[in-house]
């Protein structure tokens, strides 16, 4: 893969520590924005015709790993080391879901995405951690898990923050489920400390927000993902 020689070619011009490979997968139900965002992360620009996500697509991104600017992780001595981070954009169509576990190998790291417009595809991220926590092989896994038993760091990030923002609450499927339940409540048939199945929680990570379209997300909270990512199999 081409990423094997770029690997190669920054050793032999630094003639430091070997570089680095990682694994993220980015996951989430179909139409949320992944191949968009993954195109905003790589390119930092939006892609006006996203393609749809066949099984899965494998992307590259380089980032560097050291303590200069980045004195958050100041473990190591002054070097730095370069790190691939493999992002696998996992097809979220139903027709793939029997299939798409043999993605779910040496995994380091998962990036959940979820449509704000879309309260259900939020909701659904359960059923995507469970699945790759139960079937999923991981590298440099933490000693306690995260959601659904996820053994590896993970981000979530709301997208389509846009659309979201265009909408409002008027029409949105949140503000379905909030008159549901306000009705719900009104007849007496749920107590105000219980929950509608599709408003069930899921981490939030601190509520990250993107607008692939309009190629905006956080910038600066994804690479601190990615760091934390590559330093895993370093000290674990």
């Amino acid at each position: 893969m081409f990423w094997r020689g770029r690997e190669r070619e920054i050793k032999d011009q630094n003639a430091g520590p070997p570089c680095g490979q990682v694994r993220v997968l980015v996951v989430g139900d179909s139409g949320v924005g992944k191949t968009s965002l993954v195109h905003l992360i790589l390119k930092g620009s939006s892609v006006a015709r996203p393609t749809q996500t066949i099984g899965c697509t494998v992307d590259v991104k380089h980032t560097t790993y050291g303590t200069s600017g980045s004195s958050s992780y100041s473990f190591r001595s002054d070097s730095e080391r370069d790190f691939f981070v493999e992002l696998w954009d996992i097809s979220g169509h139903e027709r793939y879901q029997d299939c798409r576990s043999v993605f779910y190998s040496q995994i380091n790291g998962v990036m959940f995405v979820h449509d704000l417009s879309q309260r259900r595809t939020k909701t659904s991220l359960k059923k995507w951690a469970a699945e790759i926590a139960a079937t999923g092989t991981f590298s440099a896994p933490l000693a306690s898990g995260g959601p659904g038993g996820l053994p590896v760091p993970y981000i979530v990030i709301g997208n389509k923050a846009d659309i979201a923002a265009k909408e409002g609450t008027r029409g949105s499927s949140g503000n379905l489920v909030d008159a549901a339940r306000q009705w719900v409540e009104k007849q007496g048939l749920l107590s105000s400390s219980e929950e509608l199945p599709l408003t069930e929680s899921f981490p939030s990570n601190g509520g990250l927000l993107a607008a692939a379209k309009e190629a905006r997300y956080d910038k600066e909270a994804v690479m601190k993902f990615f760091r934390m990512v590559c330093i895993f199999p370093l000290f674990i």
